[in-house]
Formats: structure tokens, C-alpha cells, sequence
């Protein structure tokens, strides 16, 4: 029973920890954008992982709002191979195949996402 408990924790720290550091990167772009001055309105458009990494290095405060969502996306993903990572060294194959097919389910609706245009 300890050894559930132990799982849901460390699940729960993995939730935790991805809600603060997006939240984080989230508050430093609205900061970023009224200390700079916004004088654009933010358009949704095509934005790469580069430009976004290039940007958090020039403080731009679009890159640390796009970071912030992308991490805040990327916190369930995580949560996932937490899981399969518990699974594994529980050897309980059918959780395993259950947390695989999510992975190949999330890896195709990314793939379709960013097809889709």
C-alpha cells in the first residue's frame, strides 16, 4: 500500500513541478511585457523551438509566454513517462502497454497538430 502512496506522490510532485515552472516562465513574460512596453498586439503564428530558446536569451517576453504554455502542455506528457518509468519497475505489463498507446496517441495528435496548417 506504501508503494502506491509512494507513486501518487511522486506523480503529484511531477504535476506540481511543471504547473510552478510554467507559471513561472508564464509571470516573467507578463513582467517582461510591461516592463519592455508591448506595442503590438501578440498574434498566434507559426513560432519554432528556436526562435522561442533565442528569444528567452534576449528576454523577450513572447518567448517566456510561449515557454511557459509549451512547458504547461509538456507537464501531462511527463506525468506519462513518470508512469511508465513506475510500471516498468513494477513489471506490470498491462499498465505499460496502457501508458505506451497513450504516448503513440499523443505523439500522433502532436505530429497532426503541427501538420495541420
Amino acid at each position: 500500500m506504501n508503494e502506491k502512496r509512494d507513486i501518487n506522490v511522486v506523480i503529484s510532485n511531477i504535476l506540481k513541478a511543471g504547473v510552478f515552472v510554467s507559471s513561472f516562465f508564464i509571470v516573467t513574460g507578463i513582467v517582461l511585457g510591461f516592463v519592455t512596453g508591448v506595442n503590438e498586439s501578440i498574434a498566434i503564428e507559426r513560432y519554432t523551438f528556436s526562435e522561442m530558446i533565442n528569444g528567452l536569451l534576449s528576454l523577450n517576453y513572447y518567448s517566456y509566454l510561449m515557454s511557459g504554455i509549451f512547458l504547461l502542455i509538456l507537464t501531462p506528457v511527463l506525468r506519462i513517462f513518470g508512469l511508465l518509468y513506475v510500471y516498468t519497475l513494477e513489471k506490470d505489463y498491462r499498465f505499460i502497454r496502457i501508458c505506451i498507446l497513450v504516448l503513440i496517441i499523443l505523439t500522433i495528435s502532436l505530429f497532426l497538430g503541427v501538420t495541420h496548417g
